[in-house]
């Protein structure tokens, strides 16, 4: 029994989500500092950091070659990091979508939707040339993740121009942090990421070995094991921010790390010579492309339930929630089925 590797799963994990905790803190003070309210530090800062685990680990699975559970991780954070926008519905006493949080979320959750678009296209210009049906150049192929690492820059320009002209100084909340100076901050900030990263590499490989040790699929370990243990600082942070009603934070990490996770794949592809996109088994890239679709739906009726301020409740769970979570067993569903 892989006794030692189920230790090092455990309390890695602890630090990640106590440092996951405290990061959010910081991000929404260093957001605060910086002018640019806790919508924008939700989506960029805080995402950031709570996505260093799948930077992590997906860049030691790519270049072990497991592209299949690169792949199944990336999109397992993501359908999980939505599916914590139904924890975060139950947990909080009034509607999640009710007017609480600021619009400037449909922005961030529509560069993210066209992220996933890119991958889709990606991914289907990978299988082709597999197959040997077509030809098509090496060069033309590198298209799919330089455009996704182009397109979310542009994204992030513009959604920091967005942030500076909408910033509310009634949105700062005192934190705990409050009384540092800016230097003091930042020394913080990096501080908690670097134990993230050195949590998440403990983790990473602890899971892969589990998976091999338990011979689970490529694309189903990555969705359950690898996608859900890399998301654990989202779901704590979404959680504590919620509880203090700080909803922004909470759902612009979500959002944020959607977009920069796929970030994190097409730049790790490129490490490999964009093996990810090309190299990856018909079935694992296949599998990828129908969880990547469902992901595309589930977020967009998140963003739709935000923009018509839904209020449509069943006992404390909204109709976009319980709609969320079915479409969540849906997709660990097709990562089993493909993995057979």
């Amino acid at each position: 029994m892989p006794t030692n590797d189920w230790i090092i799963f455990a309390v890695s994990a602890l630090f990640v989500v106590g440092a996951g905790i405290a990061i959010g803190r910081i991000s929404g003070e260093l957001g605060e500092r910086l002018g640019l309210g806790r919508a924008w530090a939700g989506a960029v800062l805080l995402s950031f950091a709570t996505t260093l685990p799948e930077m992590v680990t997906t860049v030691t699975v790519t270049l072990e070659g497991a592209y299949g559970l690169a792949l199944g991780g990336i999109l397992g954070s993501i359908i999980f990091n939505i599916f914590i926008l139904v924890l975060v519905d139950v947990a909080v006493p009034e509607p999640l979508y009710g007017g609480k949080i600021s619009k400037s979320h449909l922005a961030t959750g529509l560069l993210g939707t066209a992220l996933l678009g890119v991958l889709m296209a990606g991914l289907a210009l990978g299988m082709a040339a597999g197959t040997g049906g077509i030809t098509i150049s090496p060069l033309f192929l590198l298209a799919a993740p330089a455009g996704i690492i182009a397109l979310y820059a542009v994204g992030q320009f513009v959604l920091f121009r967005m942030a500076r002209q909408s910033f509310d100084k009634e949105m700062v909340v005192p934190t705990v942090f409050s009384g540092l100076p800016m230097w003091g901050i930042l020394a913080a900030y990096a501080l908690t990421a670097g134990i993230i990263v050195v949590a998440a590499m403990y983790l990473g490989s602890a899971v892969h070995r589990l998976s091999d040790h338990y011979g689970l699929a490529a694309t189903f370990a990555g969705a359950t094991m690898l996608g859900i243990v890399t998301s654990l600082p989202e779901i704590t942070n979404a959680l504590a921010c919620a509880r203090q009603k700080e909803y922004d934070l909470a759902v612009g990490n979500v959002l944020g790390a959607n977009a920069f996770v796929l970030v994190v794949l097409a730049a790790a592809s490129l490490l490999v010579g964009n093996r990810i996109f090309t190299g990856a088994s018909f079935g694992d890239a296949l599998s990828t492309m129908v969880m990547a679709g469902l992901a595309v739906i589930m977020q967009v009726i998140a963003l739709g339930a935000l923009a018509v301020e839904s209020k449509h409740h069943l006992k404390r769970l909204s109709v976009a929630s319980l709609i969320l979570a079915a479409l969540y067993a849906a997709n660990l569903y097709v990562s089993y089925q493909f993995g057979k």
